[in-house]
């Protein structure tokens, strides 16, 4: 679904729950990990960001689907990565709602070093995106450790935009403009 580069690694999600690892030109035969992620046409295992210190940290994020008494949400988890093996995971964010079919996922670190994230909007609320209290149709900038930073445009919020269907991308220019 997605990948990221770590290193001289390349980290592939796959929605079914893994990631994988392809390393000097090889994809390994053992995943990074296997998440229990919901067994949705738009869901499971999604979005994938390294971190900019991944060098010194080991941190890979991930974004996925998962299902609790009968509802779907995503959360973010880091992942610590040592030797091709799960170290540590630890949910940094949760409670984005989910959906049987858009629940975005994409994930980037920005030129700010904060995690942005665009989340999908569920097919049963036609007014979530254009609500700031709401985090689907969202695109969500967090600090890496999942806490709020200051200086976002909504006070103690995690939102940065809004009113979004089912982001696919994000990047910036050289100026520092997210497009």
């Amino acid at each position: 679904w997605a990948i990221g580069f770590g290193g001289d690694k390349i980290f592939v999600t796959e929605k079914t729950g893994q990631i994988r690892i392809v390393e000097s030109g090889v994809l390994l035969d053992e995943p990074l990990v296997t998440l229990r992620t919901a067994n949705v046409f738009g869901g499971g295992l999604l979005g994938i960001a390294i971190h900019p210190a991944f060098d010194n940290n080991r941190f890979i994020y991930v974004y996925y689907t998962y299902e609790k008494d009968g509802t779907l949400w995503n959360k973010i988890l880091r992942i610590t990565e040592s030797n091709n093996k799960l170290d540590t995971a630890e949910t940094v964010f949760d409670a984005i709602p989910g959906s049987a079919y858009n629940n975005g996922g994409i994930m980037k670190f920005g030129p700010d070093k904060k995690l942005y994230v665009g989340t999908g909007y569920t097919s049963e609320s036609s007014h979530g995106p254009q609500d700031i209290k709401s985090l689907e149709g969202k695109i969500l900038r967090l600090n890496d450790d999942g806490t709020i930073p200051d200086d976002n445009p909504f006070p103690d919020s995690p939102v940065f935009s809004l009113g979004h269907m089912n982001m696919r991308g994000l990047d910036w220019d050289n100026e520092g403009n997210l497009f």
